[in-house]
């Protein structure tokens, strides 16, 4: 079930994939490539449900999984379907900053997360996912403030005000919108996630659900509470994944028809 889940998963962003190597947007190429990166993760937390269930890894793909919501953001920004974006107007620095600051927040939390990222006894849940879940909450933050600026993106002059610009304008908001529905889910779930692994697994009643291996790098679990942490810490990961293809492909499809509609009603 597994494997033909992660399957059907790489086909649907495979499918989406042939769509944007055709199109003539700007924002093609940065959405291939996310979606590549991301069919590539599926694949890997896949495998990883086969294996010794190891921790760093688990971290890896988690952080990973957060990194790649904040990619699609990245791309929106920088490459979105906005007719100034498309002109290439400049923003302010601020928001520039915010964004870098995220690639190189997320580049550290990797690194250190990965290092340190070791089961002890009576701390089963190591700091890395705490170091990992609180970047995405904060990341959030941040992001919401760049989309309160309005991206520092200035309104439509009379030059931009025709069909093709009004289009475009919605299709960017639009994938803004799905972006940020999907993260508020996210947040909770994370949240949900941080405060069951830390608190409520290192606490003495749930301390026997899941232990530590003979090397303190794996978890061993003992019952089913244990089973499903694990289950919800992989389902945010694929959740996470799951992003880019909602914004890219679904949100696509979804303006699409609502135009056929639209069209369909003014021939009437």
């Amino acid at each position: 079930f597994t494997i033909s889940k992660a399957l059907w998963t790489t086909f649907g962003i495979y499918k989406a994939t042939q769509i944007w190597k055709k199109s003539e947007s700007s924002l093609a190429r940065p959405a291939v490539r996310l979606l590549g990166f991301n069919a590539l993760l599926v694949v890997l937390v896949t495998t990883y449900k086969l294996t010794r269930r190891e921790i760093a890894p688990l971290f890896v793909l988690q952080c990973l999984g957060h990194y790649s919501c904040f990619l699609v953001f990245a791309a929106l920004t920088g490459f979105g379907s906005h007719p100034s974006i498309k002109k290439g107007k400049k923003g302010d620095r601020r928001i520039s900053l915010t964004i870098w600051t995220l690639h190189l927040l997320y580049a550290v939390v990797l690194v250190l997360g990965f290092i340190w990222a070791e089961c002890a006894e009576g701390n089963v849940y190591p700091i890395s996912f705490v170091m990992s879940d609180s970047l995405f909450l904060v990341s959030y933050i941040m992001l919401l403030y760049v989309k309160k600026r309005g991206f520092d993106i200035n309104d439509l002059k009379d030059d931009d005000n025709d069909a093709d610009s009004k289009e475009d304008l919605e299709l960017f908001d639009a994938q803004v919108a799905a972006f940020f529905s999907q993260q508020r889910i996210l947040v909770c779930w994370h949240l949900i996630e941080l405060i069951v692994g830390y608190y409520v697994l290192n606490s003495e009643i749930f301390q026997e659900a899941i232990t530590c291996d003979e090397n303190n790098d794996a978890w061993v679990f003992n019952f089913r509470a244990g089973k499903l942490f694990l289950l919800m810490h992989t389902f945010g990961i694929k959740q996470s994944l799951g992003v880019a293809s909602n914004v890219f492909f679904k949100t696509v499809k979804k303006l699409e028809k609502k135009r056929r509609k639209k069209a369909k009603k003014k021939k009437e």
